[in-house]
């Protein structure tokens, strides 16, 4: 397992992509509608396909690190460490005992609190059965915390989906929020169903914010990062994008993801930051090129006044 530090948050840039929609455009209907195809009825077919993408997690999984400060956070949640794990995609390509192991391998860190940000199936909801005792091994003082992602809505079985991951301990936070206390310091956690498949309420996610407390928004796509700084949220946790997935060094990514070119890494708008992790999962091939799989640990501090 490396380690490695984020960069410092680059300005966020909320210029549409018009031409790649992700929601709409022609280029992700066809590479959906492709990697869907392939995912259900041809690559299940093919033996031993899971074992090299399932060797590399374990090889190359990368823990990316950051101090992040927040405004009004108590001094009582002074070096909370959140770990977030984004694009699992049980299917294919994933072995269940990799999972497992990674998932020891991540608990060594002794994180606050776990937050998962979605893509827990590829296609099909038995593809995440077998993975359920590798959930079953987080735990965290504070909880742990996921919403649904793109492909989870692929299964055509959202609430079961739930019903069966809940089972393991983890909460969903489906457009709703829980209030996390430690001694007299409070922290407002939201989360937003997927932005594209699912119905992402922010509005109803942010009810019953309480004046003056920091809060952390969970999201399977970074997308939502423009509305969730005008509504003032201190910090987005995001997964979706893979960072490409297939990377070349220098050159952008390839496959984007976001409309906004929130790729991965840290970003800033406003009063407000956004943490986007390239996920430990892969679709479409059992491949990554020039990123990969990450799982990300914030600690979390109160921002210095002025």
């Amino acid at each position: 397992m490396h380690h490695e530090s984020l960069a410092p948050p680059a300005a966020a840039s909320f210029r549409l992509r018009h031409l790649f929609n992700p929601a709409k455009g022609w280029f992700r209907r066809i590479e959906r509608g492709t990697n869907k195809f392939l995912s259900h009825r041809v690559f299940p077919r093919v033996p031993g396909i899971r074992w090299p993408y399932s060797r590399a997690l374990e090889r190359d999984l990368s823990v990316s690190e950051a101090s992040i400060n927040l405004t009004g956070l108590d001094d009582s949640l002074a070096g909370l460490k959140l770990l977030l794990v984004s694009d699992f995609h049980a299917g294919p390509f994933l072995a269940p005992d990799a999972l497992q192991r990674t998932f020891g391998r991540l608990m060594t860190l002794e994180p606050d609190l776990i937050l998962l940000a979605g893509d827990f199936a590829t296609v099909r909801l038995e593809e995440v059965e077998p993975t359920l005792s590798a959930y079953r091994g987080l735990a965290a003082p504070l909880g742990v915390y996921g919403v649904l992602g793109n492909h989870d809505h692929y299964t055509g079985q959202p609430e079961a989906l739930i019903q069966m991951l809940e089972a393991t301990g983890i909460r969903f936070l489906q457009n709703r929020s829980v209030l996390l206390e430690k001694g007299p310091g409070r922290l407002l956690l939201a989360g937003v169903d997927d932005l594209l498949c699912g119905e992402s309420r922010l509005d109803d996610a942010l009810e019953g914010w309480p004046d003056g407390t920091p809060s952390l928004l969970l999201s399977h796509n970074p997308d939502v990062f423009p509305e969730a700084v005008d509504r003032g949220v201190s910090l987005v946790l995001a997964g979706h994008t893979h960072g490409g997935q297939w990377r070349l060094p220098g050159l952008p990514v390839l496959v984007r993801m976001s409309r906004y070119r929130l790729d991965e890494g840290h970003y800033r708008a406003g009063n407000s930051q956004l943490v986007v992790s390239r996920g430990i999962g892969a679709t479409g091939f059992p491949l990554r090129i020039g990123c990969p799989p990450e799982a990300v640990l914030l600690t979390l501090q109160p921002s210095q006044a002025p």
